[in-house]
């Protein structure tokens, strides 16, 4: 079905996105940026209900609000913050208006869906199942710039430029993001880059915003909703295709995953938390200080990072123990370091699914490609530790200790 998206060129995108890109030193309100959105499209029809995704304004409202008090901005990190919230605006009306437009667009059947603690592995093990040649993944540019979908565009690489202009705008290019979290239009990326046009948990990541986060999880369904129209999207370029899913939120969010991927192949990345937890706060202070020159101190930071941490695995195990139906596949850090190709050919033999000789040539390619080459680009060193962090290997152990003993996780060198 023919749409008023299929000629699309970059002079179009360059200009519907425009507004972006401009200096911002405005108040944040979900109707302010409504209003502009509408104005830089022309468009209007938010969705919402006919989505399976209604709280879409609750959310925006809360994030403005705590963008405003809590988030520290500095004149730069506001305007970025502006270019982010805004080509999110603008990309959902987009969206919508598309889906409108379309009809027949395919199902989503029998995901792998990754999950597992940030920094265990989860994003090396999707990177490397993405070398399939059968499988698809969210990447970053269809998250930030999914309309046209992959395909229809006529010039495909004017959505991975403007994906990287703004990636560059929002400060996401420095050598220190990029040592802790490499950034790149069409990198394999998590599911909250598909979610983003629902206002998720994306933002809790790059802004300081304590108050917005218990609102994202109060319908977390519907940003799964969203997501699952953007994979409709591009699955429709790509029949017959699987989904390789990832996000550390699943975690504790299982029942609203397999709500909208009931036949969803569910795997769980461990590793010491030890190794993880001082990582996973480095992280957030580094993104937050592109927006930001506040930053929680580290021993007050990562006490409640533990806890929490504590509490998503503690809810996982819960949950395990009431689905014994629900086949989960267990995936050890150290196993997937020491024979990656190996814990993938695993991984599908334990699903029933047929790892083919292209696959596994695939694999074996990246994992020497990334052997040769590093991961590291920047030059930049990520260096952290526990006592960073106001954190002790006891507290950890008090924490995780019946976590690390139940799933046989081992504790790795912590010095």
């Amino acid at each position: 079905m023919a749409t008023c998206y299929d000629n699309d060129t970059r002079a179009d995108l360059e200009r519907v996105y425009a507004p972006v890109f401009e200096e911002f030193t405005g108040t944040f309100s979900a109707d302010g940026l409504i209003a502009e959105a509408f104005a830089a499209t022309g468009l209007s029809n938010l969705g919402g209900e006919a989505l399976a995704e209604p709280g879409f304004h609750k959310r925006l409202n809360a994030l403005c609000s705590a963008l405003e008090s809590e988030a520290n901005l500095t004149a730069l990190g506001r305007t970025r913050a502006h270019c982010r919230l805004l080509a999110m605006v603008i990309s959902r009306l987009r969206t919508v208006d598309y889906v409108g437009q379309v009809s027949d667009l395919p199902e989503i059947t029998a995901p792998l869906i990754g999950t597992g603690m940030p920094r265990t592995g989860t994003s090396f093990l999707q990177a490397l199942l993405a070398q399939d040649p059968g499988n698809l993944v969210p990447r970053t540019g269809q998250g930030m710039v999914p309309i046209p979908p992959l395909g229809v565009l006529n010039d495909e690489q004017a959505r991975l430029d403007l994906t990287w202009k703004m990636l560059a705008f929002q400060g996401f290019d420095s050598d220190e993001v990029n040592a802790i979290h490499p950034f790149a239009p069409d990198a394999e990326d998590e599911d909250v880059l598909f979610q983003e046009g629902a206002v998720c948990g994306l933002y809790q990541g790059f802004y300081n915003v304590p108050s917005y986060s218990p609102v994202i999880y109060e319908a977390y369904y519907e940003q799964i909703a969203w997501q699952k129209q953007l994979m409709r999207l591009i699955q429709a370029q790509y029949p017959g295709k699987r989904w390789v899913l990832k996000a550390p939120e699943y975690v504790s969010r299982l029942d609203d995953v397999l709500r909208q991927f009931p036949d969803g192949m569910v795997f769980v990345n461990h590793r010491d938390p030890a190794r993880t937890i001082s990582s996973i706060a480095s992280l957030y202070v580094t993104f937050q200080a592109v927006n930001s020159d506040f930053s929680i101190p580290g021993e007050y930071l990562g006490p409640p990072m533990l806890q929490g941490q504590a509490a998503s695995i503690k809810a996982l195990k819960e949950w395990r123990k009431a689905h014994p139906q629900v086949k989960i596949v267990d995936i050890h850090y150290k196993q997937l370091v020491a024979d990656p190709v190996g814990t993938a050919e695993a991984l599908y033999g334990e699903f029933g699914l047929d790892f083919t000789s292209e696959a596994k040539a695939s694999m074996e390619q990246f994992v020497s490609g990334r052997n040769r080459h590093g991961q590291a680009q920047s030059g930049v060193k990520h260096t952290y530790s526990l006592a960073d962090f106001g954190l002790t290997e006891d507290m950890v152990e008090e924490a995780f200790g019946d976590y690390l003993d139940s799933y046989g996780v081992e504790r790795e060198r912590r010095t």
